[in-house]
């Protein structure tokens, strides 16, 4: 049976999405175009990554499982985490770079970052939203779902009520973590210091790492699975606020 009550995460995710956008923007006064430039990033940094997961991602996987789950944890972590850094900060730094970009101030670099990680969000909200909205309507569309991941699916559609708030505190964390990365990229840029466009680069790198190993040794089959894994992306999320802090701190500290 189809839980209707799913329809929630995606609507908690597309509002966490937009909430802070309206926020910075009605508070700082910023131009809407950094949130859009922000959002412009996303895509062209998540482009090569779905262009691998259609092509070298699938190999890759099948190459590190051949040598057991401790090197599929390995492997497949550097590999997610590696790209997900290189190409999401890298991107922004090559954009700052060539563009008026690398002489934004503070509010500019978050709405930045969050127009980055809001589109992510919203795009991931939307997604799930029309995932269940769609068995909801067709029910009978389960039966067109091969026999392979028939099982999953009807699993992931009759899961707990409880289970629709954890999807929005990831979004809700990973939109700090954006924004602390693009400062982070935002300030290497403005004082010609190359270390801070690294801390980014590492920074999402290490969040992006351990998401295999915590699939893999903690899995998502459970409620409490599901929180426990969250627990991580919070901890990085409280890091990146915190970081955010800190950069605003010597940021401003700069400027007098």
């Amino acid at each position: 049976m189809i839980n209707s009550w799913l329809l929630l995460s995606g609507i908690g995710m597309m509002l966490i999405s937009v909430i802070p956008i309206f926020w910075w923007w009605r508070v700082k006064k910023v131009s809407i175009k950094y949130f859009i430039f922000g959002g412009v990033l996303w895509i062209i940094a998540i482009t090569p990554k779905v262009l691998m997961d259609l092509t070298v991602t699938p190999s890759l996987r099948n190459y590190a499982l051949g040598y057991g789950t401790e090197v599929f944890v390995v492997i497949t972590g550097l590999y997610v985490g590696l790209r997900t850094g290189l190409f999401e900060s890298g991107f922004t730094y090559i954009a700052g770079l060539k563009t008026k970009l690398r002489n934004v101030d503070f509010d500019q670099a978050v709405a930045f970052g969050l127009g980055f990680g809001g589109l992510e969000a919203f795009f991931i909200g939307v997604q799930s939203f029309l995932n269940v909205l769609v068995f909801i309507m067709m029910p009978d569309l389960i039966n067109q779902v091969p026999e392979a991941y028939k099982d999953i699916v009807s699993q992931q559609l009759s899961q707990s009520t409880w289970i629709v708030f954890a999807p929005m505190i990831e979004r809700a964390s990973t939109i700090v973590i954006h924004v602390f990365a693009a400062l982070l990229v935002f300030y290497a840029l403005r004082k010609a210091w190359k270390r801070y466009l690294w801390y980014s680069v590492g920074y999402k790198t290490i969040v992006d790492s351990i998401i295999p190993a915590l699939t893999v040794y903690i899995g998502t089959q459970t409620i409490a699975g599901v929180y426990f894994i969250e627990l991580f992306i919070i901890g990085f999320g409280i890091i990146g606020m915190g970081g955010v802090l800190w950069i605003k701190k010597i940021w401003s500290r700069n400027n007098a």
